[in-house]
């Protein structure tokens, strides 16, 4: 383990003991507002029997709206720098569309596709989408020419260009985008189970809401972050294995 992650535990553990120490040893708090880290621990012990089945179909949600929303996404971006066509016709719609927030759209989505796991995955998907394809776009819009130059001085074809070049260049520049889309997923998750839904993580937030249990709503707020962190990680083993050939800077400006 790294001394990094060593300080992130060290700091964890301080605010875990200084939120027990105020909380339990003192009346600064009402529980009602932030309960104790061991009555959230007793909340999810009591949860434990709904908690399997809720986090799978969470995970289902999410996982399955990132992967379509990352998919459309980049392909609308590909789609846009490689067709001034289509970058008329989708690029003023895009535009409109990109600051209208994902959330107000919930009431149409219930109109549109009704209640049920299909519109809840479809708000996951365009939350993602809009950004994952403006970013493309933009890493592709401010690419250097030399690289495309030389390779159609080489004979290289448009699509051959796009395939050979394009895409192994943005690959870099579009991990941070695909990392905050990552994380948005799992709030557009808790957003869309508000639309009726029956299981999962963000009903049962929804349940404990109802009964001002502060303690259960905590335990699915950490079950979230823990969720969303693991799938961060992954994302960046992911970023490594494909952005190996990348230099990376190791600059620090700690001794400036």
């Amino acid at each position: 383990m790294k001394l990094g992650s060593y300080k992130s535990l060290f700091f964890v553990g301080v605010i875990l003991i200084v939120w027990a120490i105020i909380t339990q040893t003192t009346d600064w708090i009402q529980p009602i507002f932030i309960p104790s880290p061991s009555e959230i621990g007793k909340t999810v012990w009591e949860m434990r029997e709904n908690l399997p089945l809720a986090i799978l179909v969470s995970l289902g949600i999410t996982l399955s709206g990132f992967g379509i929303g990352l998919l459309v996404g980049m392909a609308m971006g590909l789609a846009m720098a490689y067709s001034r066509n289509f970058l008329e016709m989708v690029g003023p719609i895009l535009d409109f569309t990109r600051p209208v927030p994902v959330l107000a759209l919930i009431p149409l989505f219930i109109l549109w596709f009704g209640i049920g796991v299909l519109p809840q995955v479809f708000l996951v998907a365009l939350g993602v989408s809009v950004i994952i394809g403006v970013e493309t776009y933009e890493s592709i819009k401010n690419m250097p020419l030399v690289y495309i130059r030389a390779a159609s001085n080489l004979g290289a074809d448009k699509k051959t260009i796009f395939r050979t070049v394009v895409v192994p260049y943005i690959v870099p520049y579009l991990i941070g985008a695909v990392r905050v889309a990552a994380a948005i997923s799992w709030g557009l998750d808790v957003a869309s189970e508000f639309m009726g839904a029956q299981v999962g993580l963000g009903y049962i937030m929804i349940v404990r809401q109802i009964y001002l249990d502060t303690a259960g709503i905590l335990a699915i707020v950490v079950i979230y972050s823990t969720l969303a962190l693991l799938f961060d990680q992954l994302i960046r083993k992911v970023e490594i294995r494909l952005t190996r050939w990348t230099e990376r800077s190791k600059i620090s400006f700690d001794n400036i």
